[in-house]
Order: structure tokens, then C-alpha cells, then sequence
């Protein structure tokens, strides 16, 4: 049984962010903005999930000082197209030396169903160009984590490539999406959120969510 670990982040910085992203009148240039604030602020509330290593400096003074940091060297994010681009930038100006791939995935809207009293969706994956990460801890982003279909089939690749750990960041989920992701990894994962909305609707969006990022961010709302 898989175990899944949740963290809703609810520092006011960012739920003033999420506020204005939810806003219908945000124009893209805006939400795109948001969008790379969200994964600074997002990225740091990670930081709990991730490997970690202590380093030690010498002072102007003479001294030395030394300090816990992210091992971020071990990282690779994972930003699925086209909405998470500008959370992943977010995540790598607080996580400079992480290496980042993409994945472009597609959930075909003709195929959703009920399962266990869950709407699910196929997903096809296109594109996948991501660096080796096995034995690396990865942080998946995906601004919405609605139905789960899309990041249940990103994670499950991730794991039969050999992640050791791997942490998931979104600006919104649903209960349903958590729990559909839970049953479909077979390891430990982490899930880092701004908020669980409480419903989707009939086509799968999250109410009352933000519509869909993609388009929004790229003017296509």
C-alpha cells in the first residue's frame, strides 16, 4: 500500500497569490507571474521533503558558520506542459543547481468515467524529455492536481525509472485527486499544495479552482 503525505501550505504570502490567480479578471502576464511566485513559495514549503546537507563557510571575520541547506545538486523537477513552466522557473531561481526536464501530457476528455465513485481520465504522454532519475529525488509540478490521472501517470513513469523520492507540487487539489494518485504510485510520495477545493465538475475542473492554467497563463482563456 502506498503512503502519501500531504502539506497544504497556508502561509498568507501565498494565499494572497492563489487569491489573485483564482481571480477571473488576472490578465496572462500577470498569471504567469503568480504563476513563478507560487513555485518560490511553493519550493520552500518543499523543502521539508527534500535530501539535505549541511555546509560550512569561513567569515570575513576568520570564523567559519555552517548551515543546513537543500542538497539541491541531487534534484531533478519535472514540469508537466505547458502550465507548469513558470512554476518550475519559480522552483529553479530557489533551486539553482536542479536539473529540469519536461513532460507534455494530454488527457483525453472522450475517455472520463467513474471508478470507485472517482472521475478519471485517460492520459497520453507525447513527450517525455527528462533527465536520469534514478537514485534522485524529483519534484513533479503540475498547477492543478484535479481528477489525478495526468500525475498519477507522470509519478508511475517517474518510479519505474528509479526515483528515490518524489514530491509533487501543485497549486490546487481535489480529495478525489489525492486519492486517486495514493492508490495508483506503489512507493512514498509527498504532495505539496495551496489548497484541496472541494469538488470538481461534470468535466473535471476544480470548483472553485482557478479554470484552466494553460490557457490562462498563455492568453488563451
Amino acid at each position: 500500500m502506498s503512503r502519501l503525505e500531504l502539506h497544504v501550505a497556508e502561509n498568507p504570502a501565498l494565499q494572497r497569490i492563489l487569491l489573485e490567480l483564482r481571480d477571473e479578471h488576472t490578465e496572462p502576464w500577470r498569471f504567469r507571474e503568480l504563476l513563478r511566485l507560487a513555485g518560490i513559495l511553493l519550493g520552500y514549503e518543499a523543502a521539508r521533503f527534500l535530501p539535505s546537507r549541511r555546509d560550512t563557510v569561513r567569515t570575513p571575520l576568520g570564523a567559519t558558520a555552517s548551515a543546513v541547506r537543500v542538497a539541491d545538486e541531487e534534484l531533478v523537477v519535472v514540469a508537466v506542459l505547458r502550465a507548469a513552466a513558470p512554476m518550475a522557473m519559480g522552483l529553479l531561481e530557489l533551486y539553482p543547481r536542479a536539473v529540469l526536464g519536461f513532460a507534455a501530457a494530454t488527457r483525453l476528455e472522450d475517455t472520463g468515467r467513474q471508478q470507485e465513485g472517482r472521475l478519471v481520465f485517460d492520459v497520453e504522454v507525447p513527450y517525455w524529455r527528462v533527465p536520469p532519475v534514478k537514485d534522485k529525488t524529483v519534484i513533479a509540478v503540475d498547477p492543478m492536481l484535479a481528477t489525478g490521472s495526468t500525475l498519477s501517470r507522470i509519478v508511475a513513469r517517474l518510479e519505474r525509472e528509479g526515483a528515490k523520492r518524489i514530491v509533487v507540487v501543485s497549486l490546487i487539489a481535489t480529495r478525489e485527486g489525492l486519492e486517486t494518485l495514493r492508490e495508483a504510485v506503489k512507493g512514498e510520495i509527498a504532495v505539496v499544495v495551496g489548497a484541496v477545493d472541494p469538488e470538481l465538475n461534470e468535466k473535471g475542473f476544480i470548483v472553485p479552482g482557478l479554470g484552466d492554467a494553460g490557457d490562462r497563463s498563455f492568453g488563451e482563456a
